[in-house]
């Protein structure tokens, strides 16, 4: 696999090339950190090394066209709406609740509508193909799915697919979580996604903050740069390209490690399921716990944990979240079976289930966010309108968008989410 950033790196910093260019490292500490230069292509308009790259992980993936993210899979995910809405001249999307919050910075920013399709239970971003299907209409340009969510949740991406195309509609999927799949091959690109955000960073040697953007359709690529360019830096950083570009590599010659990474997930899975560790269903970079039935909260659990050299992804109020990488040490699959089987069980508690909130829509979230607001405890803020992006990270997911009124269930709900003050509208 060629790695043409990589290569036009090593070959400048070796050069003795005066560097009267930002960016002010000038190389001393990383000789890689370059700005666009003559020969190093740019980032939204790529033609030259950076394009080359692009292509060789559009091959890897199974995609028409890809494009590189310095901005992390938020602005792939902007980037998506917004080449979604240019393409169909429509500015509604179809959206699962528990979607991440760059979903409704992006209405913010674009000024298009949300409308939501709600799953089971909160945060869970797994949404029903018929529920998709109910939620489109004539002014629909997308249905954004998350697959995989951030308790290993998946949806039924195929069936979706179908239903959006019978509908006439685009299919986005928000696949962060999921680039690993390019090696279990169930990426979502494969089954029927026009547009992929994928963050290479969460599950496969990347620095983080890397992101693709994966398109079924290479029409979309001049939207996706072109967007890009709208919302991201102008000075893209070349030690992210580079390490998207050896990610490449990685990707073409380290599969059946990769694999091997993956399987050791699902069999320590099954080593603890054996023991009677109650386990969410799950994709196959976690391991989901539902804690509650071992007497703990999840953040209790993640004290647990931390305590025996074992730091999680996530503890929330009912899981602990356990997320691995296809460069995973072997070594760490049995320390972590080790540490979970030590944590002694306590009775159990009820479950800390936080329900799905059906607030009431009052205006658009761009004319809530803009909105004169004032900022006010979130224990007396039912009955107001919300002005706020409020999602505590993780999972990102907020509990309340811009433009709802808050009744007083989603009031106490953002108080056990941590969320004490909250804008709404004045």
């Amino acid at each position: 696999m060629k790695t043409p950033i990589h290569d036009y790196l090593k070959k400048y910093a070796e050069s003795g090339t005066v560097r009267l260019h930002m960016p002010g490292g000038k190389g001393l500490v990383y000789p890689g950190d370059i700005t666009e230069i003559n020969g190093a292509d740019v980032l939204y308009e790529s033609s030259g090394i950076i394009r080359e790259s692009e292509d060789n992980t559009a091959a890897l993936f199974g995609a028409a066209a890809s494009c590189y993210s310095c901005g992390g899979a938020t602005l792939a995910i902007q980037s998506m709406l917004a080449e979604a809405c240019a393409q169909t001249g429509r500015h509604t999307i179809a959206a699962g609740r528990c979607s991440h919050k760059s979903l409704i910075t992006s209405a913010v920013l674009l000024g298009f509508d949300v409308d939501w399709i709600y799953p089971d239970e909160f945060p869970c971003g797994t949404i029903k193909p018929e529920d998709a299907e109910q939620a489109i209409n004539g002014d629909t340009a997308a249905v954004f799915v998350t697959s995989v969510d951030y308790l290993g949740g998946e949806c039924d991406v195929p069936a979706i697919s179908a239903v959006c195309r019978k509908s006439g509609v685009l299919l986005l999927a928000d696949n962060a979580h999921g680039a690993y799949k390019v090696f279990t091959g169930d990426h979502p690109i494969k089954y029927g996604a026009d547009m992929t955000a994928d963050s290479a960073h969460k599950t496969l040697p990347a620095i983080t903050g890397t992101a693709y953007v994966h398109l079924a359709d290479r029409r979309f690529r001049d939207g996706i740069k072109s967007a890009m360019a709208l919302f991201g830096s102008s000075s893209p950083s070349y030690l992210m390209l580079d390490s998207l570009d050896l990610c490449n590599r990685y990707i073409a010659e380290e599969g059946a490690a990769a694999l091997a990474a993956v399987n050791r997930v699902r069999e320590l899975k099954n080593k603890l399921s054996a023991e009677n560790i109650p386990l969410r269903r799950s994709d196959d970079m976690r391991v989901t716990i539902d804690v509650n039935a071992l007497g703990y909260t999840g953040a209790e659990y993640a004290e647990m944990l931390r305590e025996r050299g074992i730091e999680c992804e996530m503890g929330g109020e009912r899981c602990t979240v356990m997320l691995f990488s296809v460069v995973q040490p072997a070594g760490d699959f049995e320390k972590t079976a080790a540490a979970v089987l030590d944590i002694p069980r306590k009775t159990p508690l009820v479950p800390g289930d936080i329900p799905i909130v059906r607030p009431e829509k009052v205006m658009p979230p761009r004319e809530a966010y803009f909105s004169r607001t004032e900022t006010i405890p979130a224990g007396k803020s039912a009955g107001r309108i919300c002005a706020d992006i409020q999602s505590p990270c993780p999972p990102c997911v907020p509990v309340v968008m811009p433009g709802e009124r808050i009744g007083a269930e989603t009031a106490e709900i953002m108080l056990r989410y941590g969320i004490k003050y909250i804008k709404t509208v004045k």
